[in-house]
């Protein structure tokens, strides 16, 4: 970046100048497909000449922000699986009151890990239908019983 003597670049003396010009300027860009695609280009062989200066900035940015991106990570996964976002969720987690819909304990009560301490979407294996939230404990002895069923139940006989 060259700098003149008061110590400006060139875009800074700009937005200093007229910032609502500079804000105007910033809402028009890339608007056509094409600007968007040199756009495109320009960052990524940007990018590829300062990859160490970028793989830098990218961790300490993801070191900053990990919580954030741990539960969009969450949502996303949810979303791809089930079908369902975090708000229809959230809805089927108040009509369950908060508790598992089987044993009816909170999701905290069955364990120290982090997964024991969210409610698990249950689901029909064959049909992706959505049953319920279920707590760690109860998610796993349901799948193991679905996988042994006929065994558990001439067992029983």
């Amino acid at each position: 970046m060259v700098k003149s003597s008061d110590g400006l670049t060139k875009t800074q003396r700009y937005r200093l100048k007229d910032v609502e010009a500079y804000r105007k300027h910033k809402r028009e860009y890339a608007k056509t497909p094409e600007e968007r695609e040199r756009r495109r280009l320009y960052q990524a062989k940007w990018r590829k000449e300062n990859r160490d200066h970028y793989n830098a900035w990218a961790r300490e940015y993801h070191h900053k922000n990990k919580e954030h991106w741990k539960s969009r990570q969450r949502w996303y996964r949810i979303k791809f699986t089930y079908n369902i976002t975090e708000e229809e969720y959230q809805k089927m987690l108040d009509e369950q009151n908060g508790v598992c819909k089987i044993c009816g304990n909170l999701p905290t009560e069955h364990g120290k890990n982090k997964m024991s301490k969210v409610l698990h979407i249950d689901h029909d294996h064959k049909t992706g239908e959505i049953r319920g939230l279920l707590c760690s404990r109860c998610n796993g002895a349901l799948g193991w019983y679905e996988k042994c069923k006929e065994g558990i139940e001439s067992y029983l006989k």
